[in-house]
């Protein structure tokens, strides 16, 4: 037997529901469609002339983090867990905007460069360049294809079928509209259609839970009360073995992952230099933050307010069990929804809501993956704005098409994710920051460090999946981590810096022309003597 067959009925779609979300799609596209007139140059499709007003690139910056997987994965995590990631995504507004904003955002803006990975070829050689280059590629690739799988996990629901056919259809409808107004608007047409699906999410949200709560015995005081006796809002517990989320996994998680994909990714660098100034790459991150406190709370609301919801009834109840396994984890908020919120265009808000989080990061990965090909492949040669249309077609069309294999995958979509951003981030974190404040790092130690970096992930993440129990015995309870990827980013980091490092320190130093600004406490150093040396 199917979920399907125990979820309920064939889901009724209303004429106001689909006036609500093909009135959005048809919205975002025309945007796209606005700002194809402006696209002249490299700097013009890829970084908007660097010219753009903060406000809409810290929304955007929003808009990308709260991606579909957010829409489905956050909500579910509230609810059948507690608020462990919660703390971790706290980490975002109180500890890597700080650090990024006093530290990074200087250093890039004074490094004039249309790419991040341009400084690891300044800093060590262009093969180091290539090679962060792909690892952005590989991790921007299958992190859109996780958002399309979560897309799919919601039409499942929606559109009631146990044929792939529907729900592979409407992916690659997606996947074709985001690709096609990223590709004729270029980053101008990202960030202003970002803007409006960022008031998009975080509205339909906002509805969303307060009708919820109006379904629940006491309201707000018996939601408050039923989650606060079943722990659901638990984070700072320190039980728990490696396979546990407790506050230190959480911490690793939130430190690690966000730090490395507010620094080392082409996206996030992308919106800092598409503003005038310091000053405006600081508040644009400031929006982000506060905008993704209030979301990311909402989520994890609206996750709790479910959970009571469902233990209401014995028919609720059997539902949740039945949910709570799986990929059926991420179609809980959709259930509600389509079920249970019937005839007020719900499903409308729900279905423009998940597009706009899934859509506002498919535009932003795609333009990123395109502006690091031609920047970092192409060395930033003016190819045209047809042939950076074209490469965004290919690279929406590769995207898509790896979500369409995805869609038979029985995992929750936050847990592929984060073992992919383990990875990823691992790596592209490690190797800046031995660039940029180890003085001996050099290439032979950053090639050291990165292979050692993938081969931990590789033990950590396939090893211990798929060895026998009588194989991991040796390992103890450290053999438990296998079932939580919130530790992935932390140890390919670790073990990518200390082998790093030791190479480095064995092995000859690099050129004096490989450091001086290229080290951030130097280009801090210089950059002060060089405003006082104005001032007087």
């Amino acid at each position: 037997m199917n979920n399907f067959s125990l979820l309920g009925g064939i889901a009724d779609i209303g004429a106001l529901d689909w006036f609500v979300c093909l009135g959005y799609l048809l919205l975002v596209v025309s945007l796209g469609l606005w700002f194809s007139h402006d696209q002249s140059s490299n700097d013009d499709f890829f970084l908007g002339g660097r010219n753009m007003h903060w406000m809409p690139v810290g929304l955007s910056l929003f808009a990308t983090t709260m991606s579909s997987n957010s829409f489905v994965g956050l909500p579910a995590e509230g609810a059948f867990g507690n608020y462990h990631q919660l703390l971790a995504i706290l980490f975002i507004p109180f500890v890597i905007i700080p650090i990024v904003c006093y530290w990074f955002i200087p250093f890039y803006k004074r490094m004039g460069s249309v790419s991040l990975y341009e400084y690891l070829e300044r800093r060590f050689n262009r093969k180091v360049r290539l090679f962060a280059s792909g690892v952005f590629m590989f991790y921007s690739a299958g992190w859109m294809a996780t958002m399309l799988l979560a897309v799919s996990r919601i039409l499942e629901v929606v559109l009631e079928t146990d044929s792939s056919t529907d729900v592979i259809l409407m992916i690659v409808v997606v996947g074709a509209l985001a690709t096609l107004y990223t590709a004729v608007g270029g980053v101008k047409a990202v960030i202003w259609t970002d803007t409006i699906q960022a008031f998009a999410l975080g509205g339909g949200l906002f509805v969303l839970l307060f009708y919820i709560v109006s379904q629940i015995d006491g309201g707000w005081s018996g939601m408050f009360a039923r989650g606060m006796e079943a722990d659901k809002f638990e984070m700072f517990a320190t039980s728990g073995g490696w396979g546990e989320r407790n506050v230190y996994s959480a911490c690793a998680y939130g430190f690690v992952i966000y730090l490395g994909g507010q620094i080392a990714t082409y996206g996030g660098f992308q919106r800092y230099v598409t503003v005038d100034t310091i000053s405006d790459a600081r508040r644009s991150l400031y929006v982000k933050g506060l905008f993704t406190l209030f979301a990311c709370t909402l989520f994890f609301l609206v996750g709790t307010a479910l959970y009571v919801f469902y233990q209401q009834s014995t028919e609720t109840l059997e539902l949740f069990d039945v949910m709570a396994v799986g990929k059926a984890k991420d179609q809980l908020l959709p259930h509600f929804v389509v079920y249970y919120a019937k005839g007020f265009g719900m499903t409308g808000l729900l279905l423009a809501g998940l597009f706009a989080a899934a859509m506002s990061s498919l535009d932003s990965g795609i333009n990123s993956m395109t502006a690091s090909f031609v920047t970092d492949w192409r060395n930033g040669k003016e190819v045209g704005v047809t042939a950076n249309r074209i490469i965004t077609f290919v690279f929406g069309v590769i995207v898509t098409t790896a979500a369409v294999i995805l869609v038979h995958v029985d995992s929750p979509v936050f847990d592929i994710l984060l073992a992919i951003a383990g990875a990823s981030f691992g790596l592209l974190l490690s190797v800046l920051l031995l660039g940029m404040f180890c003085s001996r790092a050099n290439v032979v130690g950053v090639s050291a460090g990165m292979t050692a970096g993938v081969a931990v992930f590789c033990f950590i993440r396939l090893y211990t999946k798929f060895a026998s129990d009588d194989a991991l015995r040796w390992l103890g309870s450290f053999a438990e981590i296998k079932n939580n990827t919130w530790w992935d980013g932390l140890f390919t980091t670790v073990s990518a810096l200390a082998v790093g490092l030791c190479v480095s320190y064995l092995t000859k130093p690099p050129p004096a022309e490989k450091l001086g600004d290229l080290l951030l406490l130097a280009e801090r150093r210089s950059h002060q003597k060089r405003c006082m040396k104005n001032i007087r």
